[in-house]
């Protein structure tokens, strides 16, 4: 029995499903697009606006130094078929990346990375595939936004090759 339950789907069934929906798709990861951090009101966990020196947060007025570091990373992947956005948030990043969000961009820091750069631990991931859970909902059945979430992934090999028949690796 297959442990994922839910059927893996090329990455340009993201564009072609016609109801909500949530299935699997194996690709590969070609980016990360723009920052993969957020300062986040530690009270509602909301993004933060900055303000000068200060963090204000515009759902329940909080003032912070720093706030916490949260992780949003949007990748981009692909595989024969077509390329995707998607969208992760904190705790499945933390679990992909395999390092908390604060320590994260502490390494950023210190690897004195230039602000486009991304670090050694994300970029060790490029074109490396997975299998990922993926969401569709109505902004993107009316094309309101092509950036779809995922909410789980799978890194084992014996499930990717199982599932990878649409990666650029079996493009030869």
């Amino acid at each position: 029995m297959d442990p994922l339950i839910l059927p893996v789907q090329k990455v340009d069934s993201l564009y072609t499903v016609n109801e909500e929906s949530e299935f699997w798709i194996c690709a590969i990861i070609a980016n990360f697009i723009g920052n993969w951090w957020y300062h986040a009101c530690s009270t509602c966990d909301s993004p933060m606006i900055e303000t000068g020196l200060l963090f204000e947060c515009p759902i329940c007025r909080c003032l912070y130094k720093d706030g916490l570091l949260r992780y949003k990373m949007q990748i981009e992947v692909i595989d024969k078929s077509a390329n995707a956005s998607i969208l992760l948030f904190d705790q499945v990043a933390e679990a992909f990346v395999g390092i908390s969000c604060h320590d994260l961009r502490f390494k950023f820091i210190e690897e004195r990375k230039e602000f486009q750069d991304i670090t050694d631990d994300l970029e060790r991931l490029i074109d490396q595939t997975f299998l990922f859970r993926v969401s569709v909902n109505q902004h993107q059945i009316h094309k309101e936004s092509s950036v779809f979430c995922w909410s789980m992934f799978e890194a084992d090999p014996t499930l990717i090759n199982q599932h990878n028949q649409f990666t650029r690796e079996r493009m030869d």
